[in-house]
């Protein structure tokens, strides 16, 4: 059971990652020898994209002896553990030996916003600074106001991070001309898809592996076959619904590059979510023949009992009903059969297509601030932490002989400290303040077998579509007041038509139209006209 607890913590966590979720040797390599702690250090090949620690903050250092410093890093995690003192006490060992350095760990909770925002406003020398808008400390705004060092001024000091992405994300993450931010290395792309119940799959005879899906939007006919299927031969199902809750139509049910919210979007190449548009034009979504498609779909699909009409009148989550098919996924690239617990046994279907925008490299990493002691020291120490998956471990999974160690196969079992991971002593999967999750090694129930989540979040990024314009953020000051009230508006309205709990096809089509009349009469056309000619004097530019 313990295992099935740690499966369902490690997939449920990368389903967020966004809010939101690899080598081929398996974790610990496979030796005669009983693998040390270095084993971490070789698990992973050097490769640009995995790290490795060839060159970099080593290189960087030349022969000399460097002088000693002391640097601090302000981090936020929620409930890792209690053993923080552990964790500092390995990394000073560590960085002592291969920069002459002590990195002072500043552990934040509900404080973090707060205490950052306060550090980096006023100026205060700031060295490392995790930076997570979902958290309250967005990069794009602190960068904006000059609180941050720039980075291509330290690219001496930080090879192994320069080669952690290609020039088109670092030129994404420019502010006003300089990278400021070492995004985190992790699933930098909407990996959408199903978690799905392969037991009633297998028993009504559906093939959900061989479905070609782009997106939600492409489930109708199947999965309007499927409820039928289910009720017939499993009668005592009906009423309950085939498929989870998706609550948002971006990104499970369209690719959109959205520019502002909803209101100014573009297509995304390759994935247009409305023909009608080129990938260069923005348009409102909830204007759009697409937006409309998407409500109409909602309503057939709950009239059907494909979707139920209030998810909160069911007796708990419907991921855990055995008679739920589908359960809508974001982030995942591995799972355990049992990720659902015994009801069922899970697979995992990804949809063909993945994409990525700005946003999924703007949105958590780590800066150097403005006025650090030493910026160049500092940048050594985020090129290690971004290249050392003895680091990138240490600050997941805790220290080996303490909170894990390996088994007779050289696989790391969480022992000890993290024996109980529902009171682990330091336990942070999968760790976005932490840099580069693909060079992690770590317990097969994280990291899958091989290595599995990580060598596929990496295939993911690679294969993933780009939207048209990485790097064009919109200057909001001229329309912020028509953002406000638009935003009224859809409050108003999406709670019922995103849900499709509207009685018929005419009831959806006569709100949706309310609807949009209302943002035309408060300013919906001004937005999309501004952030129109914001892009295309950003496209000059280029």
């Amino acid at each position: 059971m313990k295992r099935k607890v740690i499966a369902l913590l490690c997939t449920m966590a990368l389903s967020f990652s966004m809010l939101v979720g690899c080598g081929k040797e398996p974790a610990g390599g496979q030796t005669d020898e009983k693998p040390s702690a270095s084993k971490t250090e070789e698990s992973v090949t050097s490769s640009p994209e995995a790290g490795g620690e060839s060159g970099g903050a080593e290189d960087a250092a030349g022969n000399g002896e460097l002088e000693y410093v002391e640097l601090d890093w302000y981090f936020c995690i929620n409930g890792a553990g209690t053993d923080a003192d552990l964790i500092q006490q390995a990394l000073d060992a560590y960085f002592k030996e291969k920069l002459n350095c002590k990195v002072n760990l500043h552990v934040l909770g509900s404080d973090y916003k707060d205490m950052v925002s306060n550090m980096l406003l006023s100026g205060e020398p700031v060295d490392l600074v995790m930076l997570d808008g979902g958290r309250g400390v967005s990069y794009l705004t602190y960068a904006s106001q000059d609180a941050f060092y720039p980075l291509e001024e330290l690219w001496d000091y930080g090879s192994n991070v320069k080669a952690l992405f290609k020039d088109t994300v670092w030129d994404a993450v420019k502010v006003n001309g300089h990278i400021y931010c070492v995004p985190t290395l992790k699933d930098n792309a909407y990996i959408m898809g199903f978690v799905y119940n392969d037991t009633l799959a297998t028993e009504l005879g559906l093939d959900v592996a061989g479905q070609q899906w782009n997106n939600m939007m492409d489930i109708e006919e199947f999965a309007v076959e499927a409820v039928k299927l289910r009720d017939e031969k499993f009668p005592e199902y009906a009423g309950m619904p085939l498929v989870a809750e998706a609550p948002i139509p971006v990104p499970y049910f369209y690719a959109l590059e959205q520019l502002v919210s909803s209101f100014a979007v573009c297509n995304v190449p390759g994935l247009e979510a409305d023909p009608a548009y080129d990938t260069d034009t923005v348009f409102s979504f909830y204007e759009s023949d697409a937006y409309r498609e998407f409500v109409l779909l909602k309503q057939r699909l709950v009239e059907t009992g494909v979707f139920a009409y209030d998810y909160n009148s069911l007796n708990g989550p419907a991921i855990y009903e055995p008679s739920t098919l589908l359960c809508p996924a974001w982030g995942y690239t591995w799972i355990s059969e049992d990720l659902h617990g015994d009801a069922y046994k899970t697979k995992l279907k990804v949809f063909d297509k993945v994409w990525t925008d700005t946003s999924n490299y703007t949105g958590v990493g780590n800066a150097i601030g403005a006025n650090c002691k030493n910026p160049e020291r500092a940048m050594m120490v985020l090129d290690l932490i971004n290249s050392a998956p003895y680091i990138a471990t240490l600050l997941r999974f805790g220290v080996e002989g303490e909170h894990w160690e390996y088994d007779g196969d050289g696989k790391i079992q969480l022992c000890n400290r993290n024996a109980d991971v529902s009171n682990a002593g330091w336990l942070e999967w999968y760790g976005t303040y932490a840099g580069n999750l693909t060079i992690v090694d770590g317990p097969e129930s994280y990291v899958g077998p091989d290595r599995a989540v990580l060598e596929n979040i990496k295939k993911y990024n690679d294969e993933a579509l780009v939207a048209a314009h990485m790097g064009f953020v919109v200057d909001t000051t001229p329309i912020a007041n028509e953002i406000a009230a638009c935003s009224s508006v859809e409050v108003e309205y999406t709670s019922r038509l995103n849900t499709g709990q509207l009685a018929s096809q005419e009831d959806v089509n006569k709100t949706l139209d309310e609807f949009i009349e209302k943002l035309k009469a408060n300013g919906s056309e001004k937005i999309v006209t501004e952030v129109q000619r914001q892009l295309e004097e950003w496209k000059a530019g280029k």
